[in-house]
């Protein structure tokens, strides 16, 4: 009787399975929807951040066509979505976007990392004209598509980097306006005090003499102007011929002898005990960033203290290190202290340029500046220039 019976259970079994089954499937068909859902919401909360950015995005896929682009970017670059979404980058508004620096950095080097910052690249443009940008990029995987894809956000400095040319263009003209009538208020000035024009009082000589000074500070402040502005503009390129570090160094310590025996401090110059090699360098920049920083460091030492020069190397360099004794420099000017026109005393004297254009001359030359203050005893500039 209970092998008759066997069919019938094995049957009421089969039927429990197809029901388990059938509620599992319902399960999973409920949980793939849950789950479309959400992803479809994930995917309209990330759309809507996009748009609501100003800046110009793109999504490119790995072969570099374009996945989607935000409504800045159409607006900005006068270009429309059927004409975009799915095209190479490069041939997008009749291959107008085929331009070097973007193929550096899609091409060399965002493969080599998963993100890059503030690459500008300049281009003209057939429809819009002549744009300077600032790329930044991000390497992105896609779980979905089990691919990488690029984030590419475009932000246009045209205008900034105009407005930075124009303020350029009109200081160097008012710089150069200054330059002419101060040549001929120092050149009438010098025929006064030598007595072509009259006999002069003890006191009006003084008086005279103090104009003078002052300005002569002014014409050097102005040339320090425009030669930052060179150096701004690029216009520096460094003439390289042999240059004796040693032999150098020691002419602008005689030279600035005068101004430090005025306040009783010692110059000193330690050197390696073998002979320093000749670098390649242009002489008369170099020696300006020696002078700078030797007459800072006499400037900034106090009366009776000591300023030492040492020169050092390494296989590939040349270090030159001014280590002077004093009150050192703050530690929230040392992030600024080659910034252009930055002052951190208020009885400065200078035009705040001095560091900044050794900054570049140095950098110009594929050598290194820096900075190291110790409080209440003093600071210590470094530069290097590179071995031939």
């Amino acid at each position: 009787m209970k092998d008759q019976n066997k069919p019938g259970e094995d049957l009421i079994h089969e039927l429990k399975e197809s029901q388990h089954l059938l509620t599992d499937s319902d399960a999973s068909e409920t949980g793939c929807r849950r789950a479309l859902a959400e992803m479809q919401e994930a995917r309209r909360y990330a759309q809507n951040i996009i748009e609501t950015i100003r800046e110009p995005l793109l999504v490119l896929d790995e072969d570099l066509k374009v996945l989607s682009a935000n409504r800045s970017f159409y607006t900005i670059f006068k270009v429309n979505p059927g004409e975009t979404v799915g095209s190479y980058i490069y041939d997008l508004g009749n291959r107008q976007w085929d331009i070097p620096g973007l193929r550096v950095l899609l091409e060399t080097i965002l493969p080599q990392n998963t993100q890059f910052d503030d690459f500008e690249v300049e281009h003209d443009f057939l429809t819009i004209g002549h744009k300077a940008m600032m790329l930044n990029a991000r390497q992105i995987h896609n779980e979905e598509l089990g691919k990488r894809m690029i984030l590419l956000a475009i932000e246009d400095i045209t205008g900034l980097r105009k407005l930075e040319r124009e303020r350029r263009n009109i200081l160097s003209m008012f710089a150069h306006d200054m330059k002419n009538p101060l040549l001929t208020s120092e050149g009438f000035l010098s025929r006064i005090i030598s007595g072509k024009a009259g006999a002069l009082t003890e006191k009006q000589e003084d008086y005279l003499e103090i104009i003078c000074d002052e300005l002569n500070r002014v014409s050097q402040l102005i040339s320090d102007f425009l030669d930052f502005s060179k150096f701004e503009e690029k216009e520096y390129t460094p003439v390289l011929a042999p240059f004796n570090v040693h032999t150098e160094i020691q002419k602008n310590i005689k030279t600035e002898e005068m101004a430090a025996e005025k306040k009783k401090i010692t110059i000193s110059l330690e050197l390696p005990d073998t002979a320093i090699p000749m670098v390649n360098a242009d002489a008369a920049m170099i020696n300006r960033v020696i002078r700078n920083l030797l007459d800072n460091a006499i400037k900034y030492t106090d009366s009776g203290g000591t300023v030492t020069v040492k020169v050092t190397e390494s296989d590939n360099e040349i270090l030159v290190a001014f280590e002077n004794t004093g009150t050192g420099i703050p530690e929230k000017h040392l992030p600024y202290i080659f910034d252009a026109f930055y002052r951190g005393r208020k009885d400065a004297r200078g035009s705040g340029l001095g560091l900044a254009i050794a900054k570049t001359i140095v950098e110009a030359h594929g050598g290194r500046i820096w900075v190291e203050s110790r409080p209440a005893k003093g600071s210590i500039f470094r530069f290097t220039l590179p071995k031939p």
